[in-house]
């Protein structure tokens, strides 16, 4: 759910912020939006699922342990897909290239902390077996 949502905020932006005109029948820059929020949705939604146990290691030993990622990780995962998806930015997008840039360097933290837990939760499964 979290990969499916991060393709549809990247998606989105392309129409929101370069197109004009009509998409399908439809505004560019209204479809681009709607995109970005399903794909906020869906990411967010997939981050809070992160907060749940994940059992590891084979039911009913005394090998199993959980996997948390934390609280504060995940806060500012969901603040991060906020903060690319608002309209309103510490530097305005106006301001080129430095206004995309803050967008951008946001995004590429996130991309870096959903794939670091991947990463670590694939290891722990691994560990345990």
């Amino acid at each position: 759910m979290v990969w499916l949502g991060l393709v549809f905020v990247i998606a989105g932006t392309v129409p929101a912020l370069t197109m004009d005109g009509d998409l399908g029948g439809a505004d560019a820059t209204m479809v681009g939006a709607v995109v970005m929020a399903v794909g906020a949705v869906l990411l967010v939604a997939g981050i809070l699922r992160l907060r749940k146990r994940r059992r590891v290691g084979p039911p009913g030993t005394a090998v199993q342990s959980y996997y948390r990622t934390s609280t504060g990780k995940i806060a500012a995962m969901v603040i991060a897909v906020i903060y690319i998806v608002s309209p309103i930015d510490l530097i305005p997008d106006v301001f080129l290239p430095i206004g995309i840039v803050d967008d951008a360097t946001a995004l590429t933290w996130l991309l870096f902390a959903l794939g670091q837990e991947y990463t670590r939760r694939s290891r722990s499964a691994r560990e345990s077996r």
